[in-house]
């Protein structure tokens, strides 16, 4: 990518995040950025286009960052993908702010997005790899077994201001340290048989 076009998508980050899509400004983010305002719509057609390849570009940074699990069972790979989302939310504020904005306001902008499923996606295929292995127990609908284990992690950062105050007088890298391990044990609760109450058959696959 041109430092150019990455200047462009840095700047339009910021002011879709803090104005949202309606209040940012072409103009202003060519002034922000220091770049003609041609050479962003060379890069983006229009607004949207602009907008959404923001939110692509977050997304590819967060497949960039590799989420590929090193745990010896899939328990603990499917922790440390969970982790990982924690982490990338943590460190991407603005990400949260825009796509609660384009819920907010219903923007038909989802479709277009590349990598929205990567998270999803990773957590389903190592749950459906665990009930092969008999180490996950089998749900009548995984996805919402998913999605809620997944939108646990996303309701703290998309209601940082609301929920940060139950946490007391303690740093945000405790807290994100605490989201680490009560996810941990949520995956384990609900998804997860007892090893205590588990043994291993001649195949080396759980058994319940």
């Amino acid at each position: 990518m041109s430092q150019g076009k990455e200047k462009i998508l840095q700047t339009a980050l910021q002011e879709f995040a803090e104005k949202g899509y309606d209040g940012a400004r072409i103009d202003h983010i060519s002034k922000i950025a220091g770049v003609n305002k041609a050479l962003i719509y060379y890069h983006f057609k229009s607004k949207e286009e602009l907008f959404t390849a923001v939110i692509n570009d977050l997304f590819e940074q967060a497949a960039s960052v590799s989420i590929e699990p090193t745990g010896a069972s899939v328990r603990e790979n499917l922790a440390q993908v969970v982790e990982h989302f924690i982490d990338f939310l943590h460190r991407n504020p603005y990400f949260v702010r825009i796509m609660d904005q384009s819920v907010a306001q219903d923007r038909d902008i989802f479709q277009q997005l590349h990598h929205q499923n990567i998270f999803f996606e990773t957590v389903m295929g190592m749950y459906l790899l665990g009930v092969q292995t008999g180490e996950c127990r089998k749900v009548d609908h995984p996805e919402d077994f998913v999605v809620s284990l997944l939108g646990a992690v996303y309701f703290y950062f998309s209601h940082h201001k609301a929920v940060r105050k139950f946490y007391g007088n303690i740093s945000e890298e405790e807290i994100i340290s605490i989201r680490k391990k009560t996810m941990r044990d949520m995956i384990s609760r609900l998804i997860f048989y007892d090893p205590k109450e588990s043994s291993i058959n001649e195949f080396g696959h759980f058994v319940p």
